[in-house]
């Protein structure tokens, strides 16, 4: 079973663990348009609450189950609702798994657990000090899942991946668009440090984390081999698709101002903002991670560079950013 199903990740690891013969439950509210027409014939996605009562039934002969639901960046959820889904809505669904004979739980958090980064590159054992409401309830989600496994024995890989982009990625398609469009506007200096992983790479990370045997609680870092700033990931974009750099760039605080404007005015029409404070977090967070521990424990060996994942993304960014 995979929740979040209907996500840019969880859509494509349903698709891939069908693919390699696996008979796939995907679950979500929401999934892309028309996806009942063509799925894999071994995945059978259902619309549902992963905190509803007939996850129960859902789960019975499921033996491994994703778990990727969450809120996760969306300006209009309330904090109370990120602690309902991140965190209280877990052990229910652990309690459910546990009664129905799942064997290995993989719970699927976030490098945002770590908040901006003083030293790098952080591994498993760095201390996490998240810096927003989504990376603050991660950590606990995290917390949660740990001391049910210790309680109850079964099996728990966490994984935090970090920054995922590929086709179907609704902020690489933003990204290209807006630089397309050449209303990107740089925010601060760009020396930050950003570190992404093709879902390829991602997707085998899974893969190998569902095959390993499972024991107690273990807990993966999953990156790709190439750390960048966010100055040379924007020019590797320019260079992938043969678009122009972007020529305006404002200070950080004056990004601040009207991303807080921008939240404002966009809550009053109850529609997402083009830009929030959460999604500053690209311009002044420094994400950098040593993966030497998925590498030694699941034999993962991330194989695209960020200029590969975007050529090979080429095709569907483009056709997609027309659609907008």
């Amino acid at each position: 079973m995979v929740t979040g199903a209907g996500g840019f990740i969880g859509h494509h690891l349903c698709q891939d663990l069908a693919s390699h013969g696996h008979e796939v439950t995907g679950v979500d509210l929401h999934f892309p348009g028309n996806v009942h027409n063509r799925v894999h014939e071994n995945l059978s996605p259902v619309v549902c609450d992963f905190r509803d009562a007939k996850m129960d039934p859902l789960l019975e002969g499921i033996e491994v189950v994703f778990h990727l639901a969450s809120a996760h960046l969306q300006t209009g959820v309330p904090d109370a609702e990120y602690w309902n889904i991140n965190v209280h809505a877990l052990r229910p669904l652990l309690e459910i798994s546990l009664r129905r004979g799942v064997v290995h739980f993989v719970h699927v958090s976030s490098v945002g657990v770590y908040g901006n980064l003083n030293a790098w590159p952080a591994d498993e054992e760095t201390p996490c000090e998240p810096q927003s409401i989504y990376g603050e309830t991660k950590l606990a989600g995290e917390c949660e899942v740990t001391k049910f496994a210790r309680e109850s024995g079964i099996p728990v890989t966490i994984i935090r991946p970090a920054w995922v982009y590929g086709p179907g990625c609704p902020r690489t398609a933003k990204i290209y668009r807006a630089l397309l469009k050449r209303h990107f506007v740089f925010i601060g200096k760009g020396s930050n440090l950003r570190h992404p992983i093709y879902i390829a790479d991602m997707l085998d990370a899974f893969r190998l984390a569902m095959e390993s045997p499972a024991k107690g609680v273990t807990t993966y870092l999953i990156a790709g081999e190439q750390v960048v700033t966010a100055n040379e990931l924007v020019d590797t974009f320019c260079r992938a698709f043969d678009v122009p750099r972007p020529g305006i760039r404002i200070p950080y605080w004056t990004g601040v101002g009207i991303a807080t404007c921008s939240e404002f005015l966009f809550r009053l029409i109850g529609k997402e903002p083009p830009i929030s404070r959460r999604s500053l977090e690209f311009f002044d967070t420094n994400n950098a991670f040593d993966i030497s521990k998925a590498k030694k424990g699941l034999g993962f060996h991330p194989g695209y560079t960020l200029m590969d994942g975007l050529r090979d993304s080429k095709g569907w960014i483009i056709n997609n950013s027309m659609k907008q």
